[in-house]
């Protein structure tokens, strides 16, 4: 039995998921991230202790969380859904603990544990695309996960799609100016429904088909980008925001559209098994993984 907790931007979800991707429970708190990091981190701690009393015998914890984590230092670094948290060392900060602890980003442990579990079982090569409050991706190269020497490999939310965007006019973090995460992640779908005249609170609320679709096209032209760089083929798309209607059609129609065609003649685009689990289920590959270690 292995714990698991995936931090979002705006949920953090965790649970216990037994052998083979099966989740015996869940549960979610929201992130208030807004409330600084010190507010977040009490608010983990208090879930690692809600795993430890339900479940006793876990044998890890895996924990998935945004931006990116030093490969040396296991330091969380510039996530950009958390504010504050620049360079936290939250192992030590949720420690000791009679159990393993084990960190990933986010994408890249959802990228595993499709890898090992799920719909990339028979891909060796893939890259995972997760669509949440922000999008993150993981390669997967070799049945491997790819983090790149710094860890930072992956990070397709941040590829650009506006040179000519105005510097920090959704964003006052530069390196946030015209990237793929600030037009269609959360936040930007739900901006693009109300230029379009939708009372869009959330995405539930949302009745204009066409906001989806545009997204997906969003989304595909980016990844279309992604996968020229990577030279890759199949595309397993995962997270929340990816069981909206139409948007996995759009992404694929769009991306055999426009990539080079010795990728769009090839290509497959796959939902992923665990849908909106993928990051739960992720972590605890994660966790799983150290155990195995």
């Amino acid at each position: 039995m292995i714990g698991a907790i995936d931090i979002g931007g705006t949920n953090i979800k965790y649970g216990v998921v037994s052998q083979g991707g099966v989740i015996e429970w869940e549960q979610s708190i929201p992130t208030h991230a807004l409330d600084g990091r010190d507010a977040v981190l009490q608010r983990l701690r208090g879930v690692v202790g809600q795993i430890q009393k339900r479940t006793p015998d876990i044998k890890a914890i895996g924990i998935g969380v945004p931006g990116v984590v030093d490969p040396a230092t296991k330091h969380v670094q510039a996530p950009p859904n958390l504010p504050g948290w620049q360079d936290v060392d939250l192992l030590q900060a949720l420690g000791p603990v009679p159990f393993a602890l084990a960190i990933e980003n986010d994408a890249n442990a959802a990228a595993l544990g499709e890898a090992t579990m799920g719909a990339g079982m028979e891909h060796p090569e893939f890259l995972y695309v997760t669509l949440g409050t922000g999008i993150g991706g993981g390669v997967i190269l070799g049945g491997q996960l790819y983090r790149g020497p710094h860890g930072d490999a992956g990070e397709i939310g941040h590829i650009i799609l506006d040179a000519w965007a105005r510097e920090g006019a959704l964003d006052p973090r530069l390196f946030r100016t015209g990237v793929m995460e600030e037009y269609v992640g959360l936040q930007g779908i739900l901006r693009m429904a109300r230029e379009q005249g939708e009372d869009a609170e959330s995405l539930r609320r949302i009745q204009n088909d066409a906001v989806f679709r545009e997204a997906g096209r969003v989304i595909g032209i980016g990844l279309c980008s992604a996968l020229a760089v990577l030279g890759l083929r199949v595309v397993i798309i995962g997270g929340g925001v990816s069981q909206v209607p139409f948007i996995i059609e759009s992404i694929k129609s769009t991306m055999k559209h426009r990539a080079i065609p010795t990728i769009a003649d090839a290509l497959l685009v796959l939902p992923a098994r665990f849908g909106s689990h993928a990051g739960l289920i992720g972590a605890a590959a994660v966790g799983r993984a150290v155990v195995a270690a």
